[in-house]
């Protein structure tokens, strides 16, 4: 085909490594055997590039001993390639194996060994060649190089202890790298990745010569810990400065822009970013995907992932878990049986946003075909995936299909137990929740904030003040008491057994405080009647400018409710939506439906419910209705009774209701009908019962 060429056969064959066709390049070597050239050191180093990029291992073993057969084991760039296929393989052992056999080394191999023990999680064995390269004498030295320090800085970010990366940013100043646009990046990544923001910044803030990457390091560090307004601070910086942002850049600041209140910001750097011409990038592309599935926009998240060029499994999984955000199983399963489609494998996210949208009774057939699908693709034995496994039959209400997705796991994590015991409080499986703890704790399963939280509500819904007590001892002993989380759940707890004192003691000696727990605490008033109290402390909450939620509302009308404050609730309702911007939901009309009604107003409480979007809801009306023969309105009873029936035909209680109405004044014959008309649609009375 070449001739007897050495030159032209190793040309080929690095042509074809560099188009990415490894295979087609594996076997013009052989070819090249097969017609008697004979390879020299560029060609074994050109064909190992190829086996590290290929799947035939074998092939890379059986070219290893060739070279030693012809002796080029020592050769710089030879060596340089076994231990590039090596790592590829995963066999660092062999890799470094190579490198120590090797009679000379140069600043690339050192640097090649190093990089590859960072990038394949070896931190402590980069560091330690890293250190022998220092400590190795003068000619050693020489070998340290920008490289070899963004190498080791990276596998420094990764050790999780920030000491021996300190010694390294100490080395780097001392021998004068400190102005390196590379090294200066990976020294912001490291600080960035051990939470050490303002280290990084400063380091950002000294270096005088600046370039996108720096700033994209930067950006990234932000806004993967929490600082999203510093990241987006940084990026409308960037303009500034003369540089361009890149993909990368906007990247960041989109997925920093889907934790802000509302989506304008994510809008304008979409917009930005097409006006740059960049969106062709899939990270990009993924990024603003995910962010308009956060703000649960589905249609620009779809219209967004549609003009995508390039989409891999992440992608998918975007679009997929804003799907099972908005529990639209059907777009989330198409989205996924496309992903099929397309050849792409997969993985345990796809399988999280896939259960969370099938988690309702309506799509449970839906999520059990997904179930199987995780079952014969192995990806059931994650523990994320299992307990999105078990979440979803627990919110279909099978808890004993979630049970069993619970006990299939062999040595289960904290993480399990705590899925297994929200879904058994979910479903009032309270005193197995309890079990469900106390085996744990036997297994010797260190309970954390989420397992401690499941326990105590499960004790609150019981009402069972002595093992609330003794969990109180429990949490106080492992040091979890004062986490936000726990407190909340015990504040509730208190408060469910009437122990309001305890409660509000409790309330008072956190560090800190959330809206959650200032919400459990507002409606721990309430609820045992301290309506003043409730009041005062919402009143006190936005003093300490914590922005209520609507549980907040929830736990503010309640105590209007109990203490018969109609103008109160009346202007608390206008309030959250006008001034704090929370739409009523449910809860919301339920508890003005109530005070309304209970107060004597159920001409304005009819009025209300009918003009409400869930003016469908049979408990409101059945309340309203109970309110009615407490006021004995006959005239908005009968209405209501019919909305009632309407609604629901076959509850006995609303027939019952209406038929006491009707004897209270004395209207005989109204009352024959009603229970004649129970005859016929065969309701029966149900007798009454004791929770006791």
């Amino acid at each position: 085909m070449f001739g007897e060429n050495v030159v032209q056969w190793t040309s080929k064959i690095q042509s074809y490594s560099q188009k990415g066709l490894f295979n087609r390049a594996l076997s013009l070597f052989l070819n090249m055997r097969r017609a008697g050239v004979k390879p020299n050191e560029v060609t074994f180093s050109t064909t190992l590039t190829a086996c590290a990029q290929s799947v035939h291992r074998s092939f890379g073993l059986s070219l290893h001993s060739l070279i030693l057969k012809k002796g080029y084991q020592n050769q710089l760039f030879v060596c340089g390639g076994l231990i590039s296929m090596y790592t590829s393989f995963r066999r660092i052992v062999d890799a470094r194996h190579v490198f120590d056999e090797m009679p000379d080394r140069d600043e690339v191999v050192c640097n090649l060994m190093i990089s590859k023990y960072a990038q394949n999680g070896f931190s402590n064995e980069a560091c330690r060649l890293f250190c022998g390269m220092v400590n190795g004498g003068v000619h050693w030295r020489g070998f340290v190089s920008d490289f070899s320090l963004a190498s080791v800085l990276n596998a420094c970010a990764n050790l999780g202890s920030c000491s021996f990366g300190e010694s390294v940013h100490c080395y780097v100043i001392k021998i004068g790298f400190d102005s390196n646009v590379f090294v200066v990046s990976s020294l912001v990544g490291m600080y960035s990745s051990y939470e050490e923001l303002g280290s990084a910044r400063a380091v950002f803030d000294r270096l005088r010569t600046m370039d996108v990457v720096v700033w994209n390091t930067m950006i990234t560090g932000y806004a993967q810990n929490g600082y999203e307004e510093e990241a987006i601070e940084l990026f409308l910086e960037i303009e500034i400065r003369g540089l361009t942002p890149n993909c990368t850049t906007f990247s960041a600041v989109v997925d920093a822009s889907s934790v802000m209140p509302d989506e304008t910001l994510g809008r304008k750097l979409h917009a930005k970013s097409l006006k740059f011409g960049i969106l062709s990038d899939v990270y990009l592309g993924t990024a603003i995907v995910d962010m308009y599935s956060k703000f649960l926009i589905m249609t620009d998240a779809k219209k967004a992932f549609s003009e995508m060029e390039k989409k891999n499994v992440i992608s998918y999984n975007a679009l997929i878990t804003g799907y099972g955000l908005i529990g639209d199983h059907e777009n989330a399963v198409k989205s996924y049986t496309l992903l099929r489609l397309q050849g792409m494998k997969p993985d345990a996210c796809t399988f999280i946003g896939l259960l969370t949208s099938c988690s309702t009774s309506c799509a449970f057939v839906v999520g059990e075909r997904v179930h199987s699908d995780s079952i014969k693709l192995g990806l059931d034995r994650d523990v994320l995936v299992r307990n999105s496994i078990v979440n979803f039959y627990s919110k279909c209400g099978l808890i004993n299909s979630a049970i069993k997705a619970f006990d299939s796991a062999q040595g289960s994590e904290i993480v399990s137990w705590t899925a297994i015991m929200s879904g058994l409080v979910q479903n009032n499986e309270h005193t197995k929740a309890l079990e469900v703890f106390c085996e744990m704790h036997r297994l010797s399963e260190m309970a954390d904030e989420f397992s401690s939280s499941s326990a105590i509500k499960a004790v609150a819904n019981l009402a069972a003040v002595a093992q609330g007590r003794y969990l109180h001892g429990y949490v106080q002993k492992v040091g979890l008491s004062h986490h936000i989380f726990v407190g909340s759940a015990l504040i509730d707890m208190y408060s469910k057994c009437g122990m309001v004192e305890d409660a509000h003691k409790l309330f008072s000696e956190m560090p800190e405080k959330n809206a959650v727990s200032w919400n459990s605490m507002i409606a721990g008033f309430a609820h045992n009647g301290y309506s003043d109290k409730a009041l005062h402390l919402f009143h006190e909450m936005v003093r300490c400018r914590v922005l209520p939620t609507s549980g907040t509302f929830v736990g503010v009308l309640l105590a209007c409710f109990h203490a018969g404050l109609v103008q109160e609730g009346r202007r608390y309702l206008q309030l959250m939506e006008s001034h704090y911007g929370v739409s009523p939901s449910v809860e919301h009309y339920s508890c003005m439906v109530n005070l309304l009604g209970h107060t004597g107003y159920v001409k304005e409480a009819e009025e209300f419910l009918l003009s409400s979007p869930f003016k469908g809801d049979y408990e409101m009306w059945k309340s309203l209705l109970s309110s009615c023969e407490a006021h004995r309105d006959f005239d908005v009873a009968a209405r209501v009774a019919e909305y009632c029936l309407h609604l629901k035909s076959n509850d006995s209680s609303t027939y019952t209701i209406l038929s006491n109405i009707y004897a209270t004044k004395q209207l005989w014959s109204e009352v024959e009908r009603t229970r004649d008309s129970m005859k016929v649609a065969d309701v029966v009375k149900e007798p009454g019962y004791s929770w006791i």
